[in-house]
């Protein structure tokens, strides 16, 4: 059964957005994946430089702290930041349902 889809309205909280966003990447990465032929990992490096490069222009956009939201960009904090939770996502996961743990002994 697949996932409800997530739509822009429905966007209330962080768990929301990350599903919102998970869903259009995954949508953008196999279009086009699907009208260029491109590899996997070629349409996944370029993904990774649309996030840098959208970063580059909001942190620009927010240098003088003119934005009502706040937010001050740290470049080396926040890259460190976007590197670490890409390594972390892409990274395996331990499955932490039971029925699905291999056995490592007895007790």
């Amino acid at each position: 059964m697949l996932p409800q889809q997530v739509k822009v309205s429905d966007i209330t909280d962080e768990n929301s957005a990350q599903t919102y966003l998970n869903q259009a990447i995954m949508t953008t990465f196999c279009r086009v994946l699907d009208s260029s032929r491109l590899a996997p990992d070629v349409v996944m490096r370029l993904l990774a430089t649309a996030i840098g490069s959208t970063y580059r222009e909001v942190a620009a956009a927010h240098q003088d702290g003119q934005c009502p939201c706040g937010w001050r960009p740290v470049p080396d904090a926040d890259i460190e930041a976007l590197r670490a939770s890409l390594e972390d996502a892409a990274a395996p996961k331990m499955a932490d349902d039971l029925h699905s743990m291999v056995i490592a002994g007895r007790a």
